[in-house]
């Protein structure tokens, strides 16, 4: 037998860690000196050390380990126990893996621009919201304005006055279609009643990848072409219209008008090899 020293030095495990494996039961030492304390190991604890490092490494807990130890768990429960924690390790590769293409990303940016990147794009699961909103095909984006003016006095007939949020849900931009294709969108706190144009719904619950624009019209594209980028390089695909909430300013700020538009792209999660697999 062998001195927990010694069997420390054999096993590369610190002493530390054998006391605390010995102190929540998962390897009590084959004999404990009564008069001095000292513990010592038989070489048959080995296989058991083993199992419990090998158990760790795949990422259980100590709780989880006692019972397999112990040969407590039939082996179709085991089986599962396994089959959970690989779907875990692959879950936390993919996420490891898209913090890396971004840190890539930015790295990419920077040493292109010499700068931070202006954008910071979250991804965020939008709950279903009440909205009222009228839908038009338009010439011109300035055309969206009415739009909203149309809504607001819906709303106003009803004594309701917008708590805040404007947004455009834009099917169709210039380029894409012969007409712009806009659907204006006031969010609700209370229902009120649908008009002839006007639309009272329940606008449904997505993933979206979100991020800030502050400033002009004219700047506006980069940021578009910042979340086109984010969202391939994080692996996914773009799922819906493009939705613009306008936190100051208004969709007919114009160029000469500073605003702050959070701009969200709905997104699907494009299937990887690395989360393929039973």
């Amino acid at each position: 037998m062998f001195r927990i020293g010694a069997f420390s030095r054999l096993s590369q495990v610190s002493v530390k860690t054998l006391r605390f494996y010995d102190e929540v039961g998962l390897l009590k030492p084959s004999f404990v000196d009564a008069a001095t304390g000292y513990r010592y190991y038989a070489a048959n604890l080995l296989p058991r050390l083993n199992r419990i490092l090998v158990l760790k490494d795949l990422g259980f807990s100590l709780d989880e380990i006692a019972p397999l130890l112990a040969g407590e768990i039939p082996v179709s429960e085991v089986q599962e126990l396994l089959l959970l924690k690989r779907a875990e390790l692959k879950n936390n590769i993919g996420r490891e893996q898209a913090r890396l293409a971004q840190v890539e990303m930015w790295l990419g940016k920077m040493q292109q621009e010499g700068r931070v990147p202006d954008y910071e794009i979250v991804l965020r699961r939008i709950a279903p919201q009440l909205v009222a909103s009228v839908r038009e095909s338009l010439g011109s984006y300035d055309e969206a304005a009415e739009l909203f003016t149309e809504l607001n006095h819906h709303l106003k007939n009803y004594n309701y006055n917008a708590y805040g949020q404007h947004a455009a849900v834009w099917y169709a931009c210039a380029g894409q279609a012969e007409r712009i294709d806009c659907e204006a969108v006031v969010f609700l706190n209370r229902p009120v009643p649908a008009g002839k144009r006007i639309t009272v719904y329940q606008f449904p619950a997505s993933v979206n990848a979100c991020m800030i624009h502050q400033g002009s019209d004219e700047t506006i594209t980069q940021a578009y072409h910042a979340a086109h980028s984010w969202i391939k390089t994080q692996g996914y695909a773009i799922a819906g219209s493009l939705c613009e909430l306008y936190w100051q300013g208004s969709v007919d700020s114009g160029n000469d008008g500073f605003s702050v538009t959070e701009i969200r792209y709905p997104v699907l999660k494009l299937q990887t090899p690395a989360s393929v697999g039973n």
